[in-house]
């Protein structure tokens, strides 16, 4: 859970105002560190009782377990069909033109993307709350209709729906988690959302073909798992307050601080400057409990930043700097499809004869994976760029988040290269399980490093980045799905693997000259087309 950094981390309020904070002007840039060597408590929280950086720890905590199962209950539904296929094929015996009994295992990955395209845009028009609260209601509705589905279009319509609400859980819960955490906390709560979620959800997929048997009726699974998604329906409406919130100014020591909706510090010397003027104080005439369980209508930034969010989409498709980071996690997205279309295949062959449930025990590899992911995706890429924020005066650049991609390009590229060459020469399962659990940790790596650097990098594309990053990677996992098995058979699972690895070696160099040259063409590209803040994380 994220948290205070110890006696490091201060108010940026009771930091004194320095002159070298103008080093950190640049949008995708901030001054983090103070000479003294504090962590400054960014964005600054405002005594209002709506603002999330006022939690306690407890209330945070809640807030975070509610995102964690709603996170674990819609991954394990849309993997869970994986090891229904048989049961489904005794069930629906019939024709089902034009569809197959396997796309109910690919098709919710599109409604997966579709649902970032309208989760994150609806937010910031309606807020946090309403969106989550109507992704848990879809979620556990339509498991329940399908658990009781009477035809396969049924059954499909009623996965690609549970698809579309568990899309937030790969998109829209990242805005909410950087939210609730301040900056310099976030790179370890939003890797270990991933991490949890990744092992929980894996340990729990270990054990489906041992509960679920292939000539038993497969509704077992979807009424059990509309428990859980009842629970994640209260835990997000008791537990998870609105945290869009527009930080009003701030006075501090005969100064106004202004925060903009990208999260930069202005100062003013009086109220008379600052646009808008003095804000009305706060009057609560409502108990706290009763306030955190209202919705509180539309956002400030209202549709207008809902319809901005859709055309700062198509500019983040063409920004160099989002676009590289897209297509590396496609190429990365290519090798899991090859490990997970072809794993059950190769274990079930002649050379290792694996049952059934020996085949599902390579999610507990993922498991691990996951687990380790933390403290490097985590708590390693915290302590880097706090050294980097240091060497660089107490400013943290975006380009400070750049080193959390190597390891995963590294993995990314070993793991897929030993998996196809151990897969075609025979070698010992475990290294096929070994691929596994090493993409598990390549992927969650990976997907903590690019919300970091879209989020940090453009700051007023942050929603339209995310939305781009994880919509258009589970787009693109379901139209690579349709094309993986017939490069394997083409190239050999050998040849096919090591070429995938090639493309994520030759995509990731892309790294090493944005970490030279990206600062500069950052700042273009915002000082062009950044003028609108529609896209920001609280548009204002």
């Amino acid at each position: 859970m994220a948290g205070p950094l110890g006696d490091k981390t201060v108010p940026a309020r009771h930091s004194s105002v320095r002159s070298k904070y103008k080093s950190g002007n640049f949008s995708g840039s901030v001054f983090l560190i103070s000479a003294e060597g504090q962590v400054l408590n960014l964005p600054i929280p405002t005594n209002s009782s709506l603002d999330p950086l006022n939690w306690t720890k407890m209330k945070q905590a809640r807030a975070f377990l509610a995102l964690y199962v709603f996170c674990i209950t819609g991954n394990v539904l849309m993997q869970g069909p994986t090891y229904l296929l048989d049961a489904f094929r005794n069930q629906f015996s019939e024709a089902q033109k034009p569809f197959r009994i396997e796309n109910v295992v690919s098709a919710p990955k599109l409604f997966m993307g579709i649902g970032a395209f309208i989760w994150i845009p609806l937010s910031l028009a309606i807020g946090r709350r309403p969106v989550f609260l109507l992704c848990n209601v879809i979620l556990f509705l339509f498991t329940i209709l399908a658990a009781s589905a009477r035809t396969f279009h049924q059954l499909l319509i009623s996965i690609c729906f549970q698809g579309l609400a568990q899309g937030a859980g790969t998109s829209l819960v990242f805005l909410m988690v950087i939210d609730i955490t301040f900056i310099h906390q976030r790179p370890q709560a939003i890797a270990m959302l991933w991490c949890v979620v990744g092992s929980i959800t894996s340990t729990l997929l270990a054990t489906i073909p041992r509960a679920i048997k292939p000539t038993t009726t497969w509704r077992i699974f979807h009424y059990s798992w509309a428990i859980p998604a009842l629970l994640s329906l209260l835990l997000a409406f008791f537990f998870y307050p609105e945290t869009y919130f527009i930080r009003p100014p701030v006075a501090f020591n005969g100064r106004i601080l202004v925060q903009s909706a990208t999260e930069k510090v202005r100062i003013y010397e009086d109220w008379e400057e600052v646009p808008g003027g003095k804000a009305l104080p706060e009057t609560p005439n409502q108990r706290p409990w009763i306030r955190d369980l209202k919705f509180r209508g539309i956002t400030w930034g209202g549709w207008k930043a809902m319809r901005g969010c859709y055309s700062q989409v198509l500019g983040c498709l063409v920004n160099p700097l989002i676009f590289w980071v897209a297509l590396l996690n496609a190429c990365v997205l290519a090798s899991m499809l090859s490990i997970s279309e072809t794993y059950v295949e190769i274990l079930k062959n002649p050379r290792y004869n694996l049952s059934r449930n020996a085949c599902a025990l390579i999610h507990m590899a993922g498991a691990i994976g996951a687990l380790v992911a933390y403290p490097v995706s985590g708590c390693l890429t915290a302590s880097v760029t706090c050294r980097l924020t240091i060497r660089n005066h107490g400013v943290r650049d975006a380009e400070h988040y750049l080193p959390a991609f190597i390891l995963p390009i590294i993995t990314g590229i070993v793991n897929i290269v030993i998996y196809g060459v151990a897969a075609e020469y025979k070698w010992h399962y475990m290294w096929i399980y070994f691929a596994y659990g090493l993409s598990v940790f390549t992927f969650i790596s990976l997907s903590t490093a690019n919300i970091l650097w879209v989020t940090e990098a453009f700051p007023r594309w942050a929603a339209p980045a995310l939305v781009v990053i994880s919509g258009g990677s589970n787009i693109a996992s379901f139209g690579i799905s349709f094309g993986i098995m017939p490069w394997i058979r083409s190239q050999g699972q050998a040849n096919a693997d090591i070429e995938i690895g090639v493309l994520i070696a030759v995509i990731g160099l892309v790294a090493v000259p944005i970490a030279f040259w990206g600062k500069d063409l950052r700042q273009h590209i915002h000082e062009r087309w950044g003028t609108s803040q529609l896209g920001a994380l609280r548009p204002q």
